[in-house]
């Protein structure tokens, strides 16, 4: 193409051809309101949307969810898994993937393993930050109780130099 392009000399003018996508028989619009059929292409395409669109489908996904759809369970665990998400759980991604992975007559792609895989450290490092922050909290707790005292202790220990300078002053 570029070495067509090359050949053109600079005074001659070739015709162009539009291509608009209404020839081709879609929009933009509509293509980018479909969802894609590939997990990962679908997951990038999730990231792209706006709350709105995101609640759309996930209600969309529940639907073929009740319906038994296994490529809408996994869908919906791509829902639950993204980070902007309305609907973000990973506690319910993860279930939703086990109860999938115990289904034999299901065939879950590799990279939902790799996924599970992910959210069950999420998990464990959501417990741990939790446990740290609880830990945090009562430290807090315990450094005001502490200061609370050193300054009553404070306050006695200016009373009882105050009294003593009044009992030696008279």
């Amino acid at each position: 193409m570029t070495t067509g392009c090359q050949l053109l000399s600079k005074g001659s003018t070739a015709p162009v051809e539009e291509v608009s996508n209404a020839s081709r028989g879609a929009s933009v619009d509509t293509q980018a309101s479909l969802p894609p059929e590939d997990f990962g292409q679908y997951y990038l395409w999730l990231k792209d949307q706006s709350v709105q669109m995101l609640e759309q489908e996930v209600e969309r996904r529940r639907k073929g969810q009740r319906q038994g759809d296994a490529d809408d369970m996994l869908r919906l665990v791509l829902l639950y898994s993204l980070p902007n998400s309305p609907v973000k759980n990973p506690h319910q991604a993860r279930t939703e993937l086990r109860r999938l992975f115990n289904q034999p007559q299901v065939e879950v792609p590799g990279s939902f393993y790799a996924l599970f895989d992910q959210l069950t450290e999420n998990i464990k490092y959501q417990r741990q930050l939790l446990e740290v922050s609880e830990s945090l909290d009562q430290v807090m707790s315990e450094k005001q109780s502490l200061e609370r005292q050193l300054q009553q202790l404070k306050l006695i220990e200016q009373n009882i130099l105050k009294r003593d300078t009044d009992n030696n002053g008279n």
